[in-house]
């Protein structure tokens, strides 16, 4: 008869526990290392319209929205200007591990940052590898929220261009239909940012509002009556054009949200 190791003979139990532990260990230390990261954070305040970095200044700190909101925008040399994206609290932007930033970031609101030294960044990735796979992580939803605002620019008309900028802004917020959505951008950022002009964006919202799919309280804020025709709107759902749009969904699909919000930093 052959006599196992005790090691061996261990039930399964104990492979599971072994197993769990292992975890447990693991998310140790990567707690560890994003607590590094945060310990390198300074705040930082803008003002509203107060610029935070240009567009060819070098990339020396990375950023964390504790309140307000920034803008990230290119300017073309005859003083066009494309929003890119806005960042809202908890929003991580800056890090694109290259010489210089390549956006311009501007505060919307007056705003409270954290600013994190890139260099420091980069000595705790090559030492602590929770770091350097949240940063890519990070790096990863950044793609994915602008593969998705490609296609709402390339596809979409106006009106379902604002649908689909109403229905991001409620999955990064949080915010449910029959609540009320705090707009900080003005209309003119909204326009420059869904590529339309500010003539468009306001009758977009007219005539949302005109079909009871939102209600005005006043300009800086918006409610969503109808969410399911806001989804028709934004997935090119069926609708009549003259008749109106199709009758509400019983209830709206699950949604993955991920690639729709900005990238976040764990706090």
């Amino acid at each position: 008869m052959t006599i196992l190791p005790s090691a061996a003979r261990q039930p399964a139990t104990a492979f599971a526990s072994t197993g769990m532990a292992s975890s447990q260990a693991h998310e140790t230390a990567l707690t560890a290392d994003l607590r590094a990261l945060h310990q390198l954070g300074t705040r930082s305040h803008f003002t509203r319209g107060e610029t935070i970095f240009g567009e060819s200044d070098d990339e020396t700190h990375a950023y964390k929205i504790v309140s307000g909101v920034v803008r990230l925008c290119k300017y073309t040399l005859d003083g066009r200007r494309q929003i890119i994206d806005f960042m809202l609290p908890g929003d991580f932007f800056g890090f694109n591990k290259r010489p210089e930033y390549g956006l311009a970031a501007e505060a919307v609101t007056d705003t409270v940052l954290t600013a994190y030294p890139r260099k420091q960044i980069e000595r705790l990735e090559a030492t602590m590898p929770g770091v350097q796979k949240h940063m890519n992580a990070l790096l990863s939803d950044w793609l994915l929220s602008m593969q998705h605002h490609i296609v709402v620019l390339g596809c979409q008309t106006a009106k379902e261009r604002i649908a689909s900028f109403m229905l991001r802004l409620l999955e990064r917020t949080g915010v449910q239909a029959g609540e009320r959505l705090d707009l900080s951008m003005g209309r003119q950022d909204i326009a420059d940012h869904l590529g339309l002009t500010i003539e468009t964006i306001c009758r977009a919202l007219s005539e949302l509002k005109r079909e009871s799919v939102i209600a005005i309280p006043n300009v800086h804020q918006i409610v969503v009556n109808d969410l399911d025709i806001l989804y028709e709107l934004a997935e090119g759902g069926p609708r009549d054009e003259d008749a109106g749009y199709a009758p509400a969904r019983a209830a709206a699909p699950q949604r993955n949200a991920r690639g729709l919000a900005g990238p976040r930093l764990a706090s």
